[in-house]
């Protein structure tokens, strides 16, 4: 099964964004038994691993910008559109069925989805165009 850079970074962030809520509530649960010395450092190691998480979302989002760079150029076409298109909206039905439009190309983008993500930004184009 091949590696999947996207998914393992995701996966990484949450393991440390868990473990650093975990040693924040393990800080503030114990708050009276602990010197302010070792409440400093629970609380110093705590935002260590939350960077590390932050780190490892930051690894996804480029792992996942990388893998769309094909579709990036229609993808600003098409929100770009959308959005000129809802500032002179009056239609309620038309609005929502662009933002549906473009809450799916999200989804496909964020998941890392690259097969869906251009039938996503045809929908997007559809959904302003019809």
């Amino acid at each position: 099964m091949p590696i999947d850079p996207v998914k393992q970074a995701e996966e990484l962030a949450q393991i440390f964004f868990n473990l650093s809520n975990a040693v924040d509530d393990f800080r503030l649960g114990n708050f009276n038994a602990l010197s302010p010395t070792e409440q400093q450092r629970l609380k110093d190691q705590a935002q260590a691993l939350d960077t590390r998480g932050q780190q490892y979302t930051a690894d996804a989002l480029g792992a996942i910008l990388q893998g769309i760079q094909p579709h990036l150029q229609n993808i600003k076409q098409a929100t770009q559109s959308a959005q000129d298109a809802l500032a002179h909206l009056n239609n309620v039905v038309k609005a929502i069925t662009i933002v549906d439009a473009a809450v799916a190309l999200v989804g496909s983008i964020v998941t890392g989805d690259l097969g869906s993500i251009g039938d996503n930004v045809q929908g997007l184009f559809q959904a302003i165009d019809t």
